[in-house]
């Protein structure tokens, strides 16, 4: 009894000694600045005078009754659909190269590359690729008599905000198929020859076999794509400031210049705080249709 006893005290020293240090990071680096962030959020707080005034909802207000939040959030759907893209593509390749065909590593390889190079490079790399008078793009349309098809990739509403995100495509794809490609390889092989043995097909397979096998991880994957495009920044911060005008702006840079460049930190709170119910929103809303999915499936 005595030695039972001092088994469970030994398990509760050994699993609090092991939480308490996640949990205080978790707190320090998650909870009290999201905390901050919503206090933040009702206050008219500048960044610069030691103390604030709380203004009520009146930041919420200003951002739902602006035009230019409401802007913000088209532009950012450019970049939701493409990471849906970025997510079926990651999809496609790790299906195909978990299959015995020649020099998958090579083509693993290849695609992967984009995610490891310098964001910022990558950036100035698409920067010169969309460039309306010497980018190889239009220069090419130029070459084979397609003038008139040339694109002004970065100062048109759609094009330029689809350009953006398609950076993002280019670059995220490898990490997507990597994640995939995990989970493909924890099916057991034996699932495949059995329904080979049966007649089935490789449609039959990836339908019935493949997907529900790895709902779970497409799950994720998807809402870490949507969740990376509602934050999107990276692109347009480096490659158009969010011009012109309020083009390419997003809801994460239109919170950033609302702070840094205007010092209405309050205002730029809110923006956060907005922010972060649409992503649960969004979580909540992918939950139940990869739930009701898995359920005709």
């Amino acid at each position: 009894m005595i030695r039972t006893m001092s088994n469970r005290r030994e398990q509760f020293v050994t699993i609090a000694a092991f939480l308490t240090v996640p949990l205080i990071l978790l707190l320090a680096f998650s909870y009290f600045p999201a905390f901050k962030l919503i206090q933040l959020s009702f206050t008219d707080w500048d960044g610069m005078r030691p103390h604030y005034n709380y203004v009520g909802w009146q930041n919420y207000i200003d951002v739902i009754s602006e035009k230019t939040a409401l802007h913000t959030l088209v532009n950012n759907l450019a970049y939701v659909i493409i990471s849906i893209i970025q997510t079926l593509l990651g999809l496609y390749f790790a299906i195909i190269l978990d299959s015995n065909i020649r020099g998958k590593r090579w083509f693993r390889s290849f695609i992967f590359m984009p995610y490891v190079l310098n964001g910022v490079a990558v950036a100035y790399m698409f920067s010169y690729m969309y460039n309306y008078e010497e980018g190889p793009l239009n220069l090419l349309l130029n070459a084979i008599g397609l003038e008139q098809l040339a694109i002004r990739w970065l100062g048109n509403f759609w094009y330029s905000n689809i350009s953006l995100a398609f950076m993002g495509l280019w670059q995220n794809t490898g990490l997507a198929m990597v994640i995939f490609l995990g989970a493909l390889q924890s099916i057991p092989k034996d699932l495949y020859e059995s329904a080979s043995i049966d007649g089935a097909n490789f449609y039959h397979k990836v339908r019935y076999i493949t997907l529900p096998s790895i709902m779970l991880v497409i799950e994720i994957n998807l809402f870490l794509s949507v969740n990376g495009a509602l934050q999107a920044f990276f692109q347009p911060f480096i490659m158009t400031q969010g011009g012109p005008g309020d083009r390419t702006q997003t809801f994460a840079s239109m919170a950033y210049y609302t702070a840094f460049r205007f010092h209405n930190f309050g205002l730029a709170s809110a923006l956060g705080v907005l922010l972060l119910v649409l992503i649960l929103i969004v979580l909540t809303l992918q939950k139940a249709v990869v739930k009701t999915g898995g359920e005709h499936s």
